[in-house]
């Protein structure tokens, strides 16, 4: 049998140095590589939770969840009242690992397996603080959620600037790639 590792692995969404260092520019050649992946949620509809009180954030979420649901390889459905859910979405007034301030961050807890890992559980947050204090718009701070959803979803952090699992990005949106990473574990 598998055994149960129930580590809290924290995902860098992006550290406040690196969120304003894609301003456009140039392309170089990582535009081409691929999303790696870390593992994968037993079925294909994972519940989803948004545990926050503002309407704003609640939004933000919901887009987020609504970029990931047209990709069409996962449906992210709403845990129904009483039902605990596999993914928690939330925000918080500071985000900090190792001294950086982050703006959003996932957590999670999985089976080590030895081909793929089993998801159990996750936590996405995203950093209210840091998303004003540098100006983020809606759009930014749900290309941000869209991003540690990623995580949730098994995905890690993609070398193409043009992915929206690229380590520091703000500005782009889910991409062929990431949706290509999510087939290659999901559809196995």
């Amino acid at each position: 049998m598998f055994a149960k590792v129930m580590k809290q692995i924290a995902i860098v969404a992006a550290s406040c140095a690196l969120a304003l260092t894609n301003l456009g520019g140039t392309v170089n050649a990582a535009e081409n590589a691929k999303t790696p992946t870390w593992g994968a949620w037993k079925t294909t509809t994972i519940t989803y939770k948004t545990d926050v009180s503002s309407n704003y954030y609640k939004g933000v979420w919901k887009n987020a969840v609504k970029s990931w649901n047209k990709v069409g390889v996962v449906e992210l459905v709403p845990a129904k009242s009483g039902q605990s859910a596999d993914i928690t979405l939330t925000s918080s007034n500071s985000l900090k690992t190792k001294g950086d301030d982050l703006a959003g961050y996932t957590n999670y807890s999985y089976y080590q397996k030895k081909d793929n890992n089993q998801i159990v559980s996750a936590t996405s947050t995203l950093n209210k603080k840091l998303l004003t204090k540098y100006n983020y718009t809606k759009k930014q701070r749900t290309n941000v959620a869209t991003h540690e959803i990623g995580h949730a979803l098994g995905l890690s952090h993609s070398k193409s600037e043009a992915s929206v699992m690229f380590a520091s990005e703000r500005y782009a949106s889910i991409d062929q790639q990431d949706k290509a990473a999510l087939e290659s574990v999901y559809n196995n």
